[in-house]
């Protein structure tokens, strides 16, 4: 409108951090025009692509620290190498992450359920981790696992999505079951199999210390002997060696993975009972029988302790969700996969004290994924960049 009553007002010099040049800090020296309107005495200085408004931080760089918050290295580390201070990277991580949006019109088919140990400042002992279970795909992270937070949570979903959800795996935790039959009614609860097996090897385990104690005192060497080959009790039968002999010095003679084992069991017949019974479970868990697996269950023998009894026992409690496991290729693995990714990841920052900056941190390392995105690493690098170029 003022175009002819613009004119030139000197300049202005500016300093704009540029990209490192072999692993040197490189700054510009810009000059900007300065220009005064005549009409109205308002001024303003002439703008470049190389820079934001009012940021002495180039757009290239910036992409380059958001490059790298997507890999695993601490924020610390990127400022060193880029050298720029730790609240620059911060402030950059949320610029890359401010325009995710979770969208509560959808929910997938199949939803996997679990929990992981965020930090001592979060509302709960443990964090809540929830992805896709065909597509593997995280779709959130929260601060709680408690009931009436997930409930909370859940309950902004539109009830067309969460009718949408058919199957929803998740490990032996009750409140889950609760916040399933109130939140997602068509869903269907499938018990993850690995935690089937780590509950039968858990009961089995305890049973093998409570006997190799029994031996602390009274003979060390049959104690030392549960306690070194302790593993060899978790493995499956049919996968012990039983043609490579070894010479062992506890035995102090050559022996095989199974005459090993077949030795220990022969120092208790309690202990040779219940391997036998974990060992039928564990074949028909692999055979995906349901009617044998709760037989061998509800059959137990009495000579068995209690407390083992009871551990087995607990299956009941879960059986619809035993049965769909065994029907379902669903599980958790990649979700206990992401979760050790996010063990990673604390471990190498030393730590966070933030859950909100430790959540934006796991999107972005994962890709910032929700729901019908791409995990790829290509649309990760133009998310990256789109991101800084809609400032």
């Amino acid at each position: 409108k003022n175009e002819g009553q613009v004119i030139k007002y000197g300049t202005h010099q500016t300093t704009i951090q540029l990209l490192p040049i072999h692993s040197r800090k490189t700054i510009l020296k810009l000059k900007k025009t300065r220009f005064l309107c005549k009409e109205c005495g308002a001024t303003f200085s002439a703008e470049t692509s190389l820079v934001d408004r009012n940021c002495s931080i180039s757009v290239d760089l910036k992409r380059k620290i958001m490059a790298e918050l997507a890999t695993n290295s601490s924020r610390k580390d990127i400022a060193f190498r880029y050298f720029v201070s730790d609240v620059t990277i911060l402030r950059i991580m949320k610029v890359a992450v401010k325009n995710v949006k979770i969208r509560l019109d959808y929910l997938p088919s199949v939803l996997c359920f679990d929990e992981f140990k965020a930090m001592k400042s979060c509302v709960g002992k443990m964090s809540f981790i929830f992805m896709d279970g065909q597509t593997n795909q995280i779709l959130g992270l929260l601060e709680s696992r408690k009931l009436a937070y997930l409930r909370t949570y859940f309950s902004r979903y539109t009830r067309q999505a969460r009718e949408n959800v058919q199957y929803i795996v998740m490990d032996m935790n009750a409140p889950y079951f609760e916040l399933a039959k109130s939140i997602f009614p068509h869903a269907k609860i499938v018990t993850d199999r690995f935690h089937i097996i780590q509950h039968i090897h858990r009961a089995l385990n305890h049973l093998r210390i409570q006997i190799m104690n029994t031996y602390r005192k009274n003979d060390r060497l049959k104690y030392k002997r549960f306690k070194r080959y302790w593993k060899l009790f978790l493995k499956d039968s049919y996968l012990l060696d039983s043609s490579r002999y070894r010479y062992d010095h506890s035995f102090k003679r050559p022996m095989t993975e199974k005459a090993i084992v077949d030795e220990l069991l022969s120092y208790d017949s309690t202990l040779k009972l219940a391997y036998d019974t974990c060992q039928l479970l564990l074949y028909h868990y692999k055979q995906k029988v349901t009617n044998d697996f709760f037989e061998v269950v509800n059959t137990l023998d009495t000579q068995l302790p209690e407390w083992f009894r009871k551990k087995l026992t607990f299956f009941n409690k879960y059986r619809k969700g035993i049965k769909n496991a065994f029907q379902t290729p669903y599980s958790n693995g990649a979700l206990e996969g992401t979760n050790n990714k996010i063990k990673v990841i604390k471990r190498v920052a030393y730590g966070y004290r933030n859950f909100l900056h430790f959540r934006d941190r796991i999107y972005l390392i994962q890709g910032l994924v929700f729901q019908d995105q791409s995990k790829t690493k290509k649309n990760q690098s133009k998310r990256i960049s789109a991101s800084i170029d809609s400032r």
